[in-house]
């Protein structure tokens, strides 16, 4: 009798398991320094252990429990994300924890697994027909709940992770290339304003973009309204914003006007990852951790000790395996013959594509500075466990990707 290896994705499962190895080898090196919470790659290691049964039992339950769950779900966290702002921990002037007894989590998490869940089932329906708007607004009020509460904890970067993932999700269900630009182009117009400080720019975007849609009738005065309301109000909003808030968003197109200050992190952060060069200055060698120059070497910043002691080749392998997680999630999106199955991948692998992306391009100064950890390297219980449940669910897609 032959042994039989479950049908699992191999590649996915390698990839994720290497890049935790390589957050707990770089969380012992980030803590490693004296006074600097040493001691935590012991507690991530605990964290990997509980996380991995939990992706072994998420696989194992067939993906339609979490169809006829999704609702219950989704109100639940809702109700942890409000309880926050009564019962939550605060932390950097932030309350995004909840505490019982020991264990502290973050609903914004479950919040994200639920939102996925929900949408997929909303997705799935026999009767969707993205071209009618209709069918767009359920989907929107779903996702702006919970990205509310999240941005108001506040927790911007995980907030955004929310439309990131409608965006995908609405792509996948069929809404037409044309059509989802579109119902993006409110957010194109906020960007270049602040990036150019004028509207015109994206006018001219405009146009263009309803040339080539050449939308409905009803379409078209809806999203005519929405972004003139939007390039009315934006000039108005620049002006009533706080000083420093002025400066956070200045500040990160040119962190250089401030080092002493809001732009300290992210050029510290370059400077690590800018000498390690090619093969970095070696394993518990890198001189900005010890000397703590690098704020945040064990969350939000794990990236750039990568950078600084295992240097270009290092940081590629991690964007490698990385890559393959990607890779492999959207493939089991493409191959799995279950349209809720399917959708769920898509929302899954967005989700941990935007928090990769927002993470190392904030390392490198190319993204604000939002508190985003980067999945499965940077040391935290709660998100290291959703990741891994990602993860399963991702599996449990592989497992039944034959099932219709």
């Amino acid at each position: 009798m032959k042994f039989r290896l479950p049908p699992l994705d191999w590649p996915l499962a390698f990839a994720t398991l290497g890049l935790i190895g390589i957050g707990l080898a770089t969380v012992y090196s980030a803590t490693s320094v004296p006074g600097a919470h040493q001691g935590l790659w012991a507690k991530q290691f605990l964290w990997f252990v509980v996380a991995v049964g939990f992706a072994w039992i998420i696989a194992a339950v067939h993906y339609r429990f979490y169809d006829s769950i999704s609702w219950p779900l989704y109100a639940t966290s809702l109700v942890a994300l409000v309880a926050v702002f009564v019962i939550g921990v605060e932390r950097l002037g932030a309350k995004r924890w909840i505490e019982l007894g020991p264990l502290q989590f973050q609903p914004s998490e479950i919040a994200k697994l639920a939102t996925t869940f929900v949408l997929a089932r909303f997705f799935d329906h026999a009767r969707l027909d993205l071209r009618k708007l209709r069918w767009w607004m359920p989907p929107v009020f779903i996702t702006l709940i919970p990205f509310a509460l999240v941005a108001k904890e506040p927790d911007l970067g995980t907030a955004s992770s929310f439309p990131a993932m409608l965006v995908a999700m609405f792509f996948w269900a069929g809404m037409p290339a044309s059509q989802l630009l579109l119902g993006l182009s409110p957010i194109f117009n906020v960007a270049l304003f602040f990036l150019t400080g004028s509207v015109w720019w994206f006018v001219a975007l405009f146009v263009g973009l309803l040339a080539w849609a050449r939308p409905r009738v009803v379409v078209l005065v809806a999203m005519l309204a929405l972004n003139g309301a939007v390039a009315v109000t934006l000039p108005k909003l620049w002006n009533h914003l706080h000083d420093y808030q002025k400066r956070r968003i200045e500040t990160f197109l040119n962190p250089e006007q401030d080092p002493s200050g809001a732009g300290y992190q992210v050029i510290q952060s370059k400077i690590a990852i800018g000498s390690g060069g090619l093969v970095g200055k070696g394993y518990l060698k890198g001189s900005q951790k010890a000397l703590a120059y690098l704020p945040m070497r064990h969350t939000d910043f794990i990236y750039s000790v990568v950078g600084e002691e295992l240097g270009l080749l290092g940081s590629l392998t991690v964007v490698l395996l990385y890559g393959i997680v990607v890779f492999r999630g959207y493939r089991l999106a493409s191959i799995a013959r279950d349209g809720f199955a399917s959708l769920m991948a898509v929302g899954i692998t967005t989700a941990l594509f935007f928090h990769i992306m927002v993470n190392m391009l904030m390392t490198i100064g190319w993204a604000p500075v939002t508190g985003v950890p980067l999945p499965f390297l940077s040391y935290g219980g709660t998100a290291l466990i959703v990741n891994c449940i990602q993860i399963g669910l991702l599996q449990n897609v592989a497992l039944r990707r034959r099932e219709y």
